[in-house]
């Protein structure tokens, strides 16, 4: 079904005022927040009050925290013409926004969406029980047996906040945000997705879920080149009667929070994939996707006329612009290890 495009302008916010002041519109900020070097002798000057992880940053070169305006752009043909692509996978950062969380910088554990240059979001199930200093962030990511490759960049976390009504049984909440330590940058193979259409139903659109999970749920290992499944949008009413088919039961009843999408045989997000996008493409503008949903969970795996649950991303959108506009007033020098508010 396609959607009529409502063009609104971009909100930007600036990292200002975040860190201790270190002279005259001057800074103190994570070195990968600051577009410039320090080689500018005013700031050589002030350098000395900033710690040594810190650059004595002009507030003009902050990098911007909030929706970018050049989001969402594929590369539908990919970006390594030589690779070996099967029909099921997407090609080599088809999707540059998705991200792998590494533990021990070694171990997959899930997915996660980059929507600026510096923040990404996940499932809040995927950060239970962990700190920032438990796993990194990988950008430029198709083959996980490669990350060895100079386009590989790798993050570290800075601050995880999460959904403080997250519910692990239910699903309900499901999201978390990851600040970065340092800040990616945009380049053709890392950059971040488009916020969703405000206002816009994307019900019975085919969209795409990107990730790493099992190809089926008999599979005994995550897959290692990044997989796409086209999925289904149900409108509300649909789900919830598919569902109530189930062992939820006759009165269940989908929480605003989440949304639902699947139900096809054989063809579903699995164990692995969560906090993978659920990214649909821009009517008139293909190569363009916006970001939907977070998978979240599900009854099953490819399993006719049970859909699974995916994070509703225009419900959340007014927790995550508040959290993200927090970001601003924080000094980084005190982000704690784990914050769950």
């Amino acid at each position: 079904m396609w959607r009529e495009v409502i063009i609104i302008s971009s909100c930007f916010w600036t990292l200002a005022e975040a860190g201790a002041p270190c002279g005259l519109q001057m800074m103190c900020v994570p070195k990968g927040l600051c577009k410039s070097d320090t080689s500018n002798q005013s700031a050589m000057a002030w350098q000395i009050l900033c710690q040594k992880s810190e650059s004595c940053c002009h507030t003009s070169q902050l990098l911007l925290i909030g929706s970018p305006s050049n989001c969402g752009i594929s590369n539908p043909n990919g970006l390594d013409a030589h690779a070996d692509v099967a029909a099921d996978q997407a090609k080599p950062n088809q999707f540059p926004w998705t991200v792998a969380l590494m533990q021990d910088r070694v171990t997959f554990f899930g997915a996660g969406t980059l929507v600026t240059e510096n923040v990404v979001i996940t499932a809040a199930h995927l950060m239970q029980g962990k700190t920032v200093n438990d796993f990194v962030i990988v950008g430029g990511a198709w083959d996980l047996t490669k990350l060895f490759e100079k386009k590989i960049v790798l993050r570290a976390a800075a601050r995880i906040v999460v959904h403080p009504g997250f519910n692990i049984l239910t699903g309900v909440n499901n999201i978390a945000l990851i600040v970065l330590a340092a800040s990616f940058g945009i380049r053709p193979h890392i950059a971040p997705i488009c916020w969703p259409t405000p206002g816009v139903s994307f019900d019975q659109e085919r969209c795409l879920v990107a990730g790493w999970g099992q190809r089926n749920p008999h599979a005994t290992t995550y897959t290692q080149k990044q997989k796409k499944i086209e999925l289904p949008i149900l409108s509300r009413p649909v789900c919830e009667d598919l569902l109530r088919s189930t062992r939820l039961g006759g009165s269940f009843s989908l929480d605003p929070s989440l949304l639902c999408a699947g139900g096809e045989k054989g063809r579903d997000a699995c164990r692995g994939d969560g906090g993978s996008p659920l990214m649909c493409p821009i009517p008139g503008q293909p190569a363009l996707y916006e970001f939907v949903g977070i998978v979240n969970s599900g009854l099953s795996c490819g399993q006719q006329n049970v859909p699974a649950f995916y994070t509703n991303i225009s419900h959340m959108r007014p927790w995550i612009e508040r959290h993200l506009n927090d970001e601003l007033n924080k000094p980084y020098k005190t982000f704690p290890i784990y914050t769950y508010d």
